[in-house]
């Protein structure tokens, strides 16, 4: 799992995982990716699904999943703003086939937009 140590709020991200075909045909495996912010002020849903990629692989193939994770997907709508925002802080990347099977986690900092 190859996630970026820092991302700007507003910034999408690129995810990548690799994936191994250890069977003795060809597959087809769909990669899931979601973010986690456990040390969130904001009530939040303890992960959400933020991308996807399918890649298919020969066997003892190993190919790269490249998920391309929206800034969306960090945004939270503010009530107190009327507008959706991005949290500043820890966020954590997790990745496998579903949501009851994420083996792979990473740590990314989420930063302030560059100010204009």
């Amino acid at each position: 799992l190859t996630v970026p140590p820092v991302t700007r709020a507003g910034d999408g991200l690129t995810v990548r995982v690799r994936v191994r075909n250890t069977g003795a045909r060809a597959g087809r495996e769909v990669v899931q990716v979601y973010l986690a912010r456990p040390a969130s002020t904001l009530d939040r849903p303890a992960r959400w699904l933020a991308g996807y990629a399918a890649v298919r692989a020969r066997p003892g193939e190993t190919v790269t999943a490249t998920v391309r994770v929206p800034a969306r997907a960090l945004r939270h709508w503010s009530v107190a703003e009327h507008a959706w925002r991005t949290e500043a802080g820890p966020c954590r990347v997790l990745a496998g086939w579903s949501a009851g099977d994420v083996p792979l986690a990473a740590e990314m900092e989420v930063v302030p937009p560059a100010s204009a």
